[in-house]
């Protein structure tokens, strides 16, 4: 995945903005690369500062979704730059952990990529302050991942069977 953006600074001079995720996260600012590393290891949680000519720049990433905060300012949304651990309480942390390890127990790589995908709701729920929403995203997974858990018994079963 690779996503770009571009800023005039205060002095009039263009910069460019590159993201790069694939083998390895980098940011590209400038024609300077610099590595990134997830602050998660189960969802791809990135929130990294850098200052050009007096400008703040920070490129934030939950999941798959990335986007960059010049001065306080998003520049896709608009919306006011929050910071990520900052505003991610730790029982969060704890239920994108959960999601990931009971999801491989109970449906194996299809069940850590549905718990990945919840784990992202969960972040960009609590960083929203929608701490209600995050409960109710995580029992939603329960339910997904048991009944996943049931058709798939069922399907060993009935082959078993044949």
């Amino acid at each position: 995945m690779k996503k770009s953006w571009s800023f005039t600074d205060t002095y009039g001079k263009e910069h460019s903005i590159v993201y790069k995720a694939g083998f390895g996260l980098k940011l590209i600012v400038d024609g300077t690369t610099y590595k990134l590393k997830s602050q998660s290891w189960w969802v791809n949680v990135i929130d990294y500062s850098i200052e050009i000519a007096g400008t703040d720049i920070r490129l934030v990433a939950i999941g798959t979704k990335v986007d960059v905060a010049i001065n306080g300012v998003y520049i896709g949304s608009g919306q006011p730059y929050v910071p990520v651990q900052a505003n991610t309480p730790a029982w969060v942390w704890v239920l994108v952990g959960i999601s990931a390890v009971v999801g491989f127990f109970c449906n194996s790589a299809l069940g850590v990529v549905v718990g990945v995908a919840f784990g992202t709701l969960y972040i960009n729920s609590a960083i929203s302050g929608k701490k209600g929403k995050v409960v109710i995203m995580f029992i939603i997974w329960a339910v997904l991942q048991t009944i996943m858990a049931v058709l798939a018994v069922m399907a060993q079963t009935a082959l078993y069977y044949m």
